[in-house]
């Protein structure tokens, strides 16, 4: 198990390239997406619908999927084979959306895509704990998060360049530059050999319920970070679209601001990682969604292009600080037999966020402007922030517990 060594440099980055191909799938989300269902409907709020299915997946997929994987066994490992057959179905729904000519077929194979990609990525995410020690995994996070980085700064430099010409081919590469990366990872890390986790006996739905509700600081951790993502899914929904529309800016360079958030964030992402295993991470965390509020409030006030490049990567420091430290605090605060079940139910307060802040950003786009959405944003992430504060680590409740 982890726990008994530290884990090598080499398998954080092996931990990273798997990454990397998720990532090129969100920045796709991101920008290719959004651009793509435009030219079937000029209604923002329909657009927010399609994209909001990935939430919807979300809500649905990661806590079946991690309950099932927690109890896996076979030669294959625990979480490999959700994560291969996941990514398998995005690659076949990718290759297939750029060839669909009605909007309905449209939003049901994103539909089915985003549930494959959410079917692979719970079981991806718990492969950081079952190989890395509690003491390294802000900076396990920082290095994997350093390549998913890399991975969303390949995708909008390559759809900067091709948008325009063949739309089709970025559909195609991402549908490759998501499904090759992770096979890389799962054919080359040998998970530890743990035994699949039983359910005791006499467990009832209620029973689970019950057991999962005194998970307190866990379900608190999920209040908060429900909120900062749905302000960040708020604004990031549209920011292609704010660029090239707010702001009169082709398309391809709308792209260049997506980049540069990805490349601020890229160089922030492992330094930021590695502090939070040498100081508190909490108070860390808490310093970062400030930051990150605040930095919403300025993108609103850009006025062009560069305006828009510098406001929006500077809203990339504290978001890649959360990336990684915050997941790195949200392993600390669950019980560790129970890993990839967990991580899914962190991804559902993510998901749902996922819905609903598209909706509100594109209801508030229709009725208000583009400019509304940023100090709404901030709002939502204040509001993590103070749920935040009631949030207590696991090794401060426990010994309570047993008195």
């Amino acid at each position: 198990m982890s726990e008994s060594g530290k884990v090598t440099p080499s398998r954080m980055i092996l931990l990273g390239v798997g990454w990397f191909g998720f990532q090129v799938f969100w920045a796709f989300h991101a920008g290719s997406m959004p651009l793509f269902l435009r030219t079937l409907t000029e209604s923002k709020f329909t657009i927010s619908l399609v994209l909001s299915l990935a939430g919807v997946a979300g809500c649905m997929i990661p806590p079946v999927i991690g309950y099932f994987s927690d109890r896996t066994s076979g030669r294959f490992g625990r979480r490999s084979p959700y994560v291969f057959l996941g990514l398998l179905g995005v690659l076949l729904c990718l290759l297939c959306l750029p060839h669909v000519g009605t909007f309905g077929i449209v939003a049901l194979v994103s539909g089915l895509m985003y549930f494959s990609f959410r079917s692979a990525e719970t079981p991806y995410l718990s492969l950081l704990p079952d190989i890395t020690p509690q003491e390294q995994r802000s900076t396990a996070s920082g290095v994997m998060n350093l390549f998913g980085s890399i991975g969303l700064i390949s995708c909008f430099i390559a759809s900067s360049v091709i948008w325009e010409e063949n739309p089709t081919a970025v559909f195609y590469l991402v549908a490759f530059g998501s499904f090759c990366p992770a096979l890389i990872t799962i054919s080359r890390i040998k998970e530890p050999e743990m035994p699949p986790q039983r359910p005791s006996k006499g467990t009832s739905p209620v029973g689970y319920l019950r057991d999962l509700v005194k998970e307190t600081n866990v379900l608190m951790f999920f209040i908060a970070q429900f909120f900062w993502w749905f302000g960040f899914w708020m604004v990031s929904s549209f920011a292609a679209l704010f660029v090239a529309e707010e702001l009169g800016v082709s398309e391809a360079k709308a792209f260049l601001v997506l980049m540069t958030f990805s490349l601020v964030a890229t160089v922030f992402m492992l330094p930021l990682g590695m502090l939070g295993d040498r100081f508190g991470r909490k108070g860390i965390l808490s310093c970062l969604i400030i930051l990150w509020a605040i930095s919403e409030v300025i993108v609103g006030f850009s006025q062009n292009l560069t305006h828009a490049m510098i406001t929006v990567g500077l809203t990339a420091i504290p978001f890649a600080g959360v990336m990684g430290v915050g997941l790195a605090y949200f392993l600390d605060l669950i019980p560790k037999e129970r890993t990839a079940e967990f991580v899914g139910f962190s991804i559902i307060s993510i998901a749902i966020a996922q819905i609903f802040g598209p909706l509100c950003g594109g209801k508030l786009i229709d009725t208000l402007g583009y400019r509304s959405i940023f100090p709404a944003t901030a709002a939502f992430m204040i509001v993590g922030f103070v749920a935040l504060q009631f949030v207590r680590s696991r090794e401060v409740t426990e010994p309570s517990t047993q008195q």
